[in-house]
């Protein structure tokens, strides 16, 4: 887990669970359960601050990543892979191209889904 600008009693709380490695990173294996847990835990304290939890998961990647409390960025999926963009002018016009394409690519093939069918 990343925490950012949260309280210190999270942070605490979390090392109870987790190794703290520096700079509000906590890293530790834990189970699904017990990391549902914690992610619970750090919304609830948060308090306006910013939690990012990634973990190990099977597929390409090969993890997983939630996140609360993003500003000006937002988590998006590009092609199975998931990333925190920043919305900067950058952003826009990359999401404008991308968005386009994808319209059109749907428009080609006559789905209204993007996913799989």
């Amino acid at each position: 887990m990343i925490l950012e600008s949260v309280p210190t009693v999270l942070r605490g709380e979390l090392s109870r669970w987790l190794t703290p490695v520096g700079g509000g990173v906590h890293v530790g294996r834990v189970s699904a359960l017990v990391r549902d847990q914690l992610w619970s835990l750090a919304l609830s304290k948060a308090s306006g601050g910013r939690v990012i939890q990634i973990w190990r998961c099977p597929g390409e990647p090969g993890y997983a990543l939630r996140v609360h409390g993003l500003q000006d960025a937002e988590l998006v999926d590009l092609e199975g892979l998931p990333m925190i963009a920043i919305k900067d002018a950058a952003w826009r016009e990359a999401m404008t191209r991308f968005t386009d394409r994808q319209s059109s690519s749907r428009l080609e093939t006559g789905s209204g889904d993007l996913g799989p069918s």
